[in-house]
């Protein structure tokens, strides 16, 4: 040992000095002890290292201390060396899996025939009697009840099996041909003729030829006691396109494989089921698009999907193409009501080529990267529930690219889809309401700004604008801008406000532009010392009665009248002949002219003016006094006045 045993109890046992620092080197750990003591000591310090390291520096912490529980997320627990490695064995070997397209070998739906059946009459039905088709019975009566099944006996043997049709395919008649709680055939339609009943299966393929027929009526028959004919279930046996993986791990396993499940009934159409996360998303269920156009392929607008089924029920064997070993598709498509799938209908499947991805279960450490282009998932228990919200967060920041037409229906009145904001205030909505006539696309208040750089904003029934009391309206009525109600209409030019229409263009104008309606404050200034604050009809009408000349009025003097007398009046007074107009409504100086004989006298404010004349008592009335005297005689004087007021 290098070293005299003088103290055995602590050389061997413990160690007198441990130094917890020492940084792990080939030189501190195993070059430079000496003795014993140093190597247990570099080795609890190693152990330190593995246990507690957590960073560029020796950790602190004891080399004996105990296991940590780790704290973050949920279901913590302290991992030693053997469960850490088996832990991340199983991490490594996870099931995951990846639905695997293979768009090089199409795949051609057989065309499949529906199984029938003949019913037969000699005569009429007895009450009482009974005709079935699978597992559904009806019973003729000559008095109808409301029992589920009941069909009324008619007057003859072709009514009856008209009435007994009606009530295969729920037609017309419920309540009076056949009882109203008459429930959907699950297995035939029906067409009937004068003495027969031809009964059809449902689902074409040779799934028909298994639905029973029977009848206890004494004047009719079945021709066979099941439906037959049926060739062609919607399935496609697989033989030179099967899966780049052609291990069967066939249903509840972990095999890693293509994903199957055994169909008990090969060559026939099957719903086998592998489960998965619910009932509509099982293991085994495979994509399936038109080889052409590469879009899914639709039934009653559902998406048609495969079920993937083996021949064989040894799981991990390998799948060949040839008995026993050979793989199908069962075509399904979600039910009406969302929570299971069912069998497609012959007609939307058969006669089409397709390409279908199935569904391989790898372990995680198998993923190759081109592998998560295609969405691996890991292989998760039926709990698990696949939202919108999840499919958006999967979707991250990539834009959907469409390479078709996507359309979003609105299926009810009252319907809305919507945008929010963060704080959840409604920004874009539209709401279904064609029925009544009141679809809307709604910008709500929670809008900050609404901004459209569209070439052309095109309104084409016009646009409302500030809908409350004050509301504007632009070309609802064509070509005409208005408000409703007895709200005012402002039109306000920022800088200057011009008119323009489409005859100014070619026209000698050289305001390009229009007419102004004014060129500076000061005329705003002037047009209020002219008119005041006035209407521009207002002014208008003020500046024709200003500078138009309105009717003149003649009048003979019929007295003579000495200076500075009245002359006229009402009627004309006592010296002429007809009434002068009223000299009150403008500026007397300046309003009215005033003749005698043809010559323009010159006005005065009064008697002091010494002009040719100035007002009289009543202007009102017309009355108006002379500087000198006017004079009837045979050639009587004329008075002449033109009024511009």
């Amino acid at each position: 040992m290098s070293r005299t045993f003088i103290r055995q109890d602590t050389q061997i046992r413990k160690s007198d000095v441990y130094d917890d620092s020492i940084t792990p080197t080939l030189a501190n750990y195993e070059t430079n002890p000496v003795n014993i003591e140093d190597d247990l000591n570099s080795a609890r310090s190693a152990l330190q290292n593995f246990l507690n390291r957590n960073g560029p520096s020796f950790p602190a912490g004891n080399w004996y201390d105990d296991l940590a529980t780790p704290s973050t997320f949920e279901n913590g627990a302290a991992r030693g060396i053997n469960e850490t490695n088996q832990q991340l064995h199983d991490l490594e070997r996870k099931r995951v899996l990846v639905s695997m397209a293979n768009f090089t070998g199409a795949v051609t739906v057989p065309a499949a025939v529906f199984a029938t059946g003949t019913l037969t009459t000699t005569a009429n039905f007895g009450n009482g009697e009974t005709v079935t088709t699978g597992s559904k019975t009806y019973t003729f009566q000559t008095v109808l009840t409301n029992v589920d099944g009941n069909v009324l006996i008619g007057v003859d043997a072709t009514a009856s099996l008209a009435n007994l049709a009606a009530a295969i395919n729920l037609g017309a008649g419920s309540g009076t041909v056949y009882a109203a709680a008459t429930t959907a055939n699950g297995f035939v339609s029906a067409t009937s003729g004068a003495s027969t009943l031809v009964a059809t299966a449902l689902l074409a393929g040779t799934v028909g030829n298994a639905i029973a027929t029977t009848e206890t009526a004494a004047n009719a028959s079945w021709a066979t006691a099941t439906l037959l004919g049926g060739v062609g279930d919607v399935k496609v046996l697989l033989i030179g396109e099967l899966p780049s993986n052609t291990t069967a791990a066939i249903g509840v396993v972990t095999t890693r494989g293509t994903v199957a499940a055994f169909n008990t009934n090969f060559g026939n159409a099957s719903l086998a089921l592998v489960a998965g996360a619910s009932a509509i998303s099982p293991k085994n269920l495979c994509e399936v698009v038109d080889a052409v156009t590469r879009d899914p392929i639709l039934s009653s607008n559902r998406i048609v999907y495969a079920l993937f089924h083996t021949e064989s029920n040894t799981d991990g064997s390998t799948m060949t193409g040839t008995t026993p070993n050979r793989a199908q598709l069962s075509f399904v498509r979600i039910n009406g009501a969302g929570n299971a799938l069912e069998a497609a209908p012959a007609a939307d499947v058969a006669g089409k080529v397709i390409y279908y991805a199935s569904v391989e279960r790898k372990a995680l450490e198998d993923l190759n990267e081109q592998d998560f282009l295609r969405g691996a998932a890991v292989d998760v228990p039926s709990s698990t529930t696949v939202t919108r919200q999840v499919g958006y967060d999967n979707q991250g920041t990539t834009p959907v690219e469409l390479a078709t037409n996507a359309t979003l229906d609105l299926n009810s009145g009252g319907i809305a889809w919507v945008i929010r904001d963060l704080l959840n205030a409604n920004v874009f909505r539209v709401v279904e309401g064609s029925g009544g006539g009141t679809t809307l696309v709604d910008f709500p208040v929670d809008v900050d700004t609404l901004n459209s750089d569209a070439a052309v904003n095109d309104f084409d029934k016009g646009i409302r604008v500030a809908t409350g009391t004050t509301r504007i309206n632009v070309g609802e009525t064509a070509g005409v801008i208005e408000t409703t109600g007895a709200a005012d209409l402002r039109v306000l030019g920022a800088g200057e406000l011009l008119l323009d229409d489409g005859n100014q263009t070619g026209s000698t104008w050289a305001q390009t532009t229009g007419i102004k309606l004014s060129d500076t404050t000061a005329e705003w200034n002037l047009f209020e010392t002219n008119f005041g604050e006035v209407s521009l009809l207002n002014a208008i009408n003020q500046a024709f009665n200003t500078n138009a000349r309105k009717t003149k009025v003649y009048a003979n003097v019929t007295a003579n009248t000495s200076a500075n007398t009245d002359v006229g009046g009402v009627a004309g007074g006592a010296n002429l002949d007809a009434q002068l107009p009223d000299l009150s409504l403008g500026n007397f100086l300046t309003d009215y002219d005033v003749f005698l004989n043809g010559n323009l006298l010159r006005p005065g404010a009064n008697s002091g003016s010494n002009h040719d004349y100035y007002p009289g008592t009543s202007l009102v009335n017309g009355q108006l006094k002379f500087e000198f005297n006017v004079k009837a005689g045979g050639v009587p004087d004329v008075i002449a006045v033109v009024p511009y007021a």
